[in-house]
């Protein structure tokens, strides 16, 4: 019964959305500009899940004919060039800097400006791991356990589960350059890491992963990030063996870019549709509850967004009104 009041009550509210959506556009600029399908790039993590299907569901409630495409990043940077992507929403520039900066100067894509979200990577480790590890969360504790974290596979080094191989990580790049007895692993992506730290944590296994922030498996299984040394002896010790310091331990002081990316011919061909994705936002707030319910509850990426959109129309309709306007 209660799931039944829900759905009536969100219907009513998307009714009502779409109304006010058709009065709006009856008075500015008429939409669709093209009824061609403006495809989104899903990328394989939860909260990339979160922050395209609410962009996706706002654009169709436009009138908008929307399509998702699953991928991964390298692939879509050359679907979005050659016009087979036409948007990527979320962007972590850490991650494939140099190649989103080449295509983003040779014109082949285009910057539709920051997601809104708030950045952070690095190691983690569960909080049981402080009274195994004394020292922890201080980096140079890794020196003196690095060996509760073997496996077989790294013996008789320790394991850091890092992202995947596709993702061009550079943890092994730390380590090296800190001296630690370490190996870096590749992971399987996000759900298997989180099936990784579930196991862990059930029986209090020391486990130490390459992971960031927002992400629901942070507070779900309550992890704690390494820390650098505040005289800045490691940032030293990357910077004289070359490692790009924007990504894992940023040694610049700025926040990591995470930016909405589009095919050039966006403005020209849905010039609403632009607009809207340059103003549209995604915080940590609001991504992370979506994101742990569809990971804790079995819940579809496209079912939560919608019911996030109904029940926010005050946040996300500024940004279409906007948007409409000639």
């Amino acid at each position: 019964m209660t799931y039944m009041k829900l759905s009536i009550g969100s219907g009513l509210v998307a009714i009502l959305s779409a109304v006010a959506l058709s009065a709006t556009s009856a008075q500015s600029q008429s939409v669709p500009e093209s009824t061609d399908p403006i495809v989104l790039s899903r990328l394989d993590w939860t909260g990339q899940f979160v922050t395209t299907e609410v962009a996706a569901e706002i654009l169709r409630r436009m009138g908008y004919n929307v399509e998702i495409l699953q991928t991964v990043q390298v692939p879509m940077i050359d679907g979005m060039r050659e016009g087979q992507i036409t948007a990527s929403l979320e962007n972590w520039y850490q991650a494939l800097a140099p190649q989103y900066e080449a295509a983003t100067e040779a014109g082949e894509i285009v910057k539709l400006g920051p997601t809104g979200l708030v950045g952070s990577d690095g190691w983690y480790y569960p909080a049981y791991v402080e009274a195994k590890c004394v020292g922890l969360p201080d980096w140079r504790a890794l020196s003196d356990c690095a060996e509760m974290f073997v496996t077989p596979e790294t013996y008789p080094k320790g394991r850091l589960l890092d992202y995947p191989a596709e993702w061009n990580p550079d943890a092994q790049n730390w380590i090296d350059a800190l001296g630690l007895d370490l190996v870096a692993m590749p992971s399987g992506g996000e759900g298997s890491t989180a099936a990784e730290l579930k196991s862990a944590t059930l029986r209090e296994e020391p486990i130490l992963l390459q992971w960031w922030e927002p992400a629901w498996i942070v507070t779900e299984f309550d992890l704690k990030r390494v820390k650098l040394d505040d005289k800045g002896e490691a940032c030293v010790k990357a910077g004289e063996a070359g490692i790009d310091t924007r990504k894992s331990f940023n040694c610049t002081g700025s926040a990591i870019e995470i930016s909405k990316l589009a095919w050039p011919g966006l403005k020209e061909k849905w010039p609403a549709a632009y607009r809207f994705l340059q103003s549209y936002q995604m915080t940590n707030d609001v991504q992370g509850p979506m994101a742990k319910a569809i990971e804790t509850e079995d819940r579809k990426p496209e079912d939560v967004a919608k019911e996030w959109v109904d029940q926010n129309q005050d946040v996300w309709k500024p940004w279409v009104d906007a948007a409409l306007q000639e």
